[in-house]
């Protein structure tokens, strides 16, 4: 989950599920502080944890050991939130310019994505809900460069911190700030947009 009205949610990887579509990626190799960077640049823990995985190459079926960031929470089906048009955009154009699999391609395609209503009703929530909201995702961001370690990741208390703000976010947006004024995640509205090339 990420921030209503502006990037509800973000992707992540999970262990799959009957009827799950299998993920395709690119590998990079990577130093150890590039790594650390990059779970750095992911938010320093706060929602993936880097984890070693085996991984089968397209060109020869061969397995290699790979480390990737999993999404920290189990998020159920039914509350995860619709990612943005930006967002899905940069996973499309990635899957497209590595010639991932089609199959692949066609189910990132498919993905409904969160739509930003046209009206004054909905820039006056966003603009309300941001005032509090977007200020605490700086100081969060701000925290993660100062407190995260040598690995890139924050301390667990900076975790259980960034946890109860997550929830009491998504708690004050669901059943009280978008009650007035829209739905900042796309869903009850059935706005979706899909994607074509």
């Amino acid at each position: 989950m990420g921030v209503p009205y502006t990037e509800p949610a973000m992707g992540g990887i999970r262990k799959a599920e009957p009827g799950d579509t299998p993920v395709y990626g690119v590998a990079y190799l990577l130093t150890e502080k590039d790594m650390h960077q990059v779970i750095l640049s992911e938010g320093g823990g706060i929602a993936y944890t880097a984890e070693p995985l085996t991984a089968t190459l397209e060109s020869d079926s061969a397995t290699i050991p790979v480390t990737t960031l999993l999404a920290r929470h189990d998020i159920p089906v039914g509350y995860e939130r619709l990612p943005s048009e930006r967002y899905m955009g940069l996973l499309i154009r990635g899957a497209e310019e590595h010639s991932l699999p089609t199959p692949y391609q066609e189910r990132l395609l498919s993905q409904p994505t969160f739509i930003r209503p046209i009206g004054y009703r909905f820039k006056a929530g966003k603009w309300l809900f941001d005032i509090f909201w977007q200020r605490v995702s700086w100081y969060i961001e701000t925290g993660v460069h100062y407190f995260k370690n040598e690995d890139g990741n924050v301390p667990r208390w900076f975790l259980i911190i960034f946890d109860c703000l997550l929830w009491t976010m998504w708690f004050y947006h669901d059943y009280f700030h978008s009650i007035i004024w829209g739905r900042g995640d796309g869903l009850k509205t059935r706005s979706f947009n899909r994607f074509t090339l």
